[in-house]
């Protein structure tokens, strides 16, 4: 009888460790799936980069419209509707179009998404708690564009890198493109 007791307390403790091994694998599959979105995110803004015409560009220089945007202060002005075969749009029109689509689908496709494009030499913590960390400052400095992604994401409760990321809502994803050719231009 006492066999029995034993063999049904391993039996328990077993599954206990199965499926905490379920939940993990959950977890990590759930930030992989989301981490391939921020990546296709990141790669359909580098995209428009490439589709917008070079008079877009000369016209908003200064204006740094492909590479300073932040997600977090959304603009809620009016864009022009640019979709469909009836719509008439300027070039300027139409980057402001998909770039507000861009925004809006950082913001929807990931959970509690947020994305900042901007020019950052420097895209990690030199120092302090978070040093060797991403953070969402940028310094303006560079050639290349970097764009920041981060989301919340459930954390191990033993991950303590994972933990300080969330904590400080710190980008998760980090990823540095060329930009428009023209920024390379002779």
């Amino acid at each position: 009888m006492i066999e029995i007791l034993v063999s049904l307390v391993i039996f328990a403790i077993g599954m206990l460790g199965s499926a905490g091994l379920q939940l993990a694998t959950l977890r990590s599959n759930q930030f992989s799936a989301q981490a391939a979105t921020a990546t296709q995110l990141a790669r359909d803004y580098e995209e428009i980069v490439q589709m917008v015409p070079s008079a877009v560009i000369s016209a908003s220089e200064g204006s740094s419209v492909l590479s300073d945007l932040d997600t977090s202060n959304l603009s809620t002005s009016t864009v022009v509707e640019c979709k469909g075969s009836s719509a008439a749009c300027t070039p300027v029109q139409l980057t402001a179009y998909m770039l507000n689509e861009w925004k809006s689908r950082v913001m929807s496709d990931l959970p509690a998404g947020r994305a900042k494009v901007c020019r950052d030499s420097a895209p990690k913590d030199p120092s302090g708690a978070g040093q060797g960390l991403y953070r969402w400052a940028c310094d303006d400095q560079g050639d290349m564009v970097t764009i920041k992604l981060g989301w919340a994401a459930k954390t191990a409760k033993n991950d303590q890198m994972m933990q300080a990321v969330a904590a400080d809502d710190r980008p998760r994803v980090v990823i540095t493109v060329l930009g428009n050719q023209k920024d390379f231009a002779p």
